[in-house]
Formats: structure tokens, C-alpha cells, sequence
């Protein structure tokens, strides 16, 4: 085999390292490839550690509530006595509370051979005791996405049943929202037992950590000013992160360079722009398309995109002013702001954006949040 042949082979393997370390398609599975949340991993190590104690996670969709899910049992063992055991179960509009709990238990090895009756709260407390010596963990993810609202009901009514027998089972529940009362019905006996964590979009900080660790794990580097770049483009959704990493790694592997600078992040940012899902390209086209000259949809969507937001990433139509007015040169008008924002909302424009509030005081926010830094890249 020729020296040619074995450097290219080298390169090859590289870039396979570097699609295993970044995975902006899949949630992440490892502890070794997860980075952050510290704080809010502690808390879920307090609550597991606690007899009746259960946890709701909620926030705005790809800011990695399913990475945290997935990592979550084996991060915990380092720090209990006994071994825990996850289950988990993702939910779609037609799922039920029975096939739920008849795919938890399954999971867990604790359901009985033959069933004959009905799968309720009490069925479960009955199943459950009889699993003595493990620590169970009960995952539910994508909670918001069931249409049937007497599911939370019973959701509620397992939970407080399962603390007030203080029982060695955590059920933690994860979901989309800006609150907890979107995800689950209002049961004032289980706010003892149900700690509420919002799941924010993360730091810089964190989400440098993530590319300088990731490239750090394929024996790459990376400058500090292109680590910046990458956290300030990804707006604090570990999907961009992992998507702008993974491009600019190999194209500093295509300069046969093992060190990723600026230039390469030029190169990723139009990568991501071209390999981005057909649907996130539709709806970008749909809210900035116009066949009139005088339109800005696309730079009031930018403007939109560099707002300052709230930590529930609403923001108001001064703050989406201010950057409109940078983009266009000029100061401009708030109402042709506001003309701009509530026209992002309508289904003409895909409702790009979702507004809350009353009128003179409406926020708006990015309905899909994976469309304000694709906006960005862009512009």
C-alpha cells in the first residue's frame, strides 16, 4: 500500500471519528459526548435520590431535553447507592395512558406475563410494588404531543400515588412548553412532589464546550475565534452546534488540516444553508417570498433573528426594530414593524413566528426554533 493511499486512509478514518463526535441529526446517547446542564443535572440527581420525588422538564423544542433524558440514568449512577434502571416511551397525538405504561413496564422487566385487566394508576402501583430491590426511572418524552387530555389526568393521579407510597420509582415527564400547566393537568396535591425544571437554551460557554471537546475527542483543534462564531450562530440550540462542528471539521479536513480557523466556519455555514431539511427550506421560502418589490419580509425575518429576547425567547417589536433599522440603514417606523411581525404570524407566511399577549403588547417568538439561526446564516 503506497504512502498516498495511507494518508488518504488517515484522513478517511478522521472524518468518520468526526461524524461519530458530532450528531446534529440524533440526540445524544453518551455522557462522555454530553456537555453542560450541570446544574440542572444536579437537581435530577436530587430529586432520583429522593423518596417521592418526580420531575417535569419544559421548554422550547432542540434545546436537547431528549439528550438530557438519554443520559440521564447512566450520569446518575456514579452518585446512588443501589443500580437504577430507565424506561423510556416517546408519545404521538393517538397515544393513551395504557399503552404508555404498558410499554414502561415491558421495558423495565417488571410486567406480568399475562395481563387481564384494564392498565390504571392503581394497576401500576400494584405492579410496581412487587419490583422491589431497583430503582426504577419512568421517561415519558414528547408529553405535549398527546391530544388526549384525560392522559395528563391520570398522569397526575399516578404521580401522586407513586409518592404517596414512597415508592423506589422516579417518573419524569418531558414535553414542549412554555409552562408546566400546557403539559400537565392541574392537581394542586402533586406540587410537592413534582419539581418543575425549565430546560433553557444554553450558555455560550456551554455550547463552546461542546466544540472544543468534540474536536478535542477526534485529536483536532479549534481557534478560540471560531468557537465563538459557531456558539454565537447556534443561538443556544446544541442542533446548530453540532451541525456548524461537524462542517467546518471536515472542511478542515478537505485542507488536509487537523486545525479548524475562521475560513473553515465560512465554509460550514453554507453547508449547513445547503443540507438543510427540505421543510426548514420551505417555511424560510414561504414567510420572506414576495412578488412585490417593496416587501422586506426577508430582512424583517433577520431582524427578527437578531432580536433581543426574553429567557423564553419571545421578544417585542422595539427590540425587533432596532436590528430592522440596523439591516435597512435607517432608522424605521414601529408600526411598519409591527406590520412585518404580524404578517410573519399568518399562515400566508407559514406562521413563522407565534405572538401572545394583547394588542400594543404582543410578543412574538420563532415558531420553529431551529429557523432563527438558519435565518442568520442566512442573511
Amino acid at each position: 500500500m503506497t504512502d498516498d493511499i495511507l494518508e488518504r486512509l488517515r484522513w478517511e478514518e478522521l472524518d468518520v471519528r468526526l461524524s461519530e463526535t458530532f450528531t446534529p441529526a440524533t440526540a445524544i446517547s453518551r455522557v462522555d459526548a454530553f456537555h453542560g446542564r450541570h446544574q440542572i443535572r444536579r437537581r435530577l440527581t436530587s430529586i432520583v435520590r429522593q423518596a417521592g420525588q418526580h420531575a417535569i422538564i419544559y421548554g422550547e423544542r432542540g434545546v436537547g431535553k431528549t439528550s438530557l433524558a438519554n443520559v440521564m440514568s447512566p450520569f446518575m449512577n456514579r452518585f446512588v447507592s443501589q443500580s437504577l434502571d430507565k424506561a423510556r416511551v416517546n408519545c404521538y397525538r393517538n397515544t393513551t395512558y395504557e399503552s404508555i405504561w404498558d410499554a414502561l413496564l415491558k421495558q423495565a422487566g417488571v410486567a406480568p406475563k399475562e395481563r387481564f385487566q384494564e392498565i390504571t394508576p392503581e394497576y401500576v402501583i400494584d405492579t410496581l410494588l412487587r419490583a422491589e430491590g431497583r430503582h426504577l426511572i419512568f421517561i415519558i418524552d414528547e408529553l405535549d404531543r398527546i391530544e388526549d387530555k384525560s392522559v395528563s389526568i391520570l398522569l397526575a393521579d399516578t404521580i401522586k400515588a407513586l409518592s404517596d407510597f414512597s415508592m423506589d420509582a422516579t417518573l419524569i415527564l418531558i414535553g414542549v412548553a412554555d409552562d408546566v400547566d400546557d403539559l400537565i393537568a392541574s392537581h394542586e396535591s402533586i406540587d410537592r412532589c413534582l419539581v418543575q425544571i425549565h430546560l433553557p437554551r444554553m450558555m455560550p460557554d456551554e455550547l463552546a464546550m461542546i466544540v472544543a471537546e468534540g474536536m478535542a475527542a477526534v485529536d483536532m483543534d479549534i481557534s478560540t475565534h471560531a468557537v465563538m462564531q459557531i456558539a454565537a450562530m447556534s443561538f443556544g440550540l446544541p442542533h446548530y452546534v453540532h451541525a456548524l462542528g461537524l462542517a467546518a471539521g471536515h472542511a478542515a479536513i478537505d485542507r488536509m488540516s487537523r486545525s479548524v480557523d475562521v475560513c473553515d466556519i465560512d465554509a460550514a455555514v453554507k453547508s449547513v444553508i445547503s443540507e438543510s431539511q427540505q421543510t426548514l427550506l420551505a417555511k424560510f421560502d414561504m414567510a420572506t417570498s414576495s412578488p412585490r418589490r417593496q416587501n422586506n419580509y426577508f430582512q424583517a425575518l433577520l431582524a427578527c433573528a437578531l432580536a433581543k429576547t426574553d429567557d423564553l425567547g419571545y421578544f417585542r417589536p422595539a427590540n425587533a426594530r432596532s436590528a430592522y433599522s440596523r439591516i435597512m440603514g435607517g432608522a424605521q417606523n414601529i408600526s411598519v414593524v409591527t406590520r412585518y411581525l404580524n404578517g410573519l404570524c399568518g399562515e400566508k407566511r407559514g406562521a413563522a413566528l407565534h405572538r401572545i399577549g394583547e394588542p400594543r403588547k404582543y410578543k412574538y417568538r420563532f415558531a420553529d426554533p431551529l429557523m432563527q439561526p438558519y435565518a442568520l446564516m442566512r442573511g
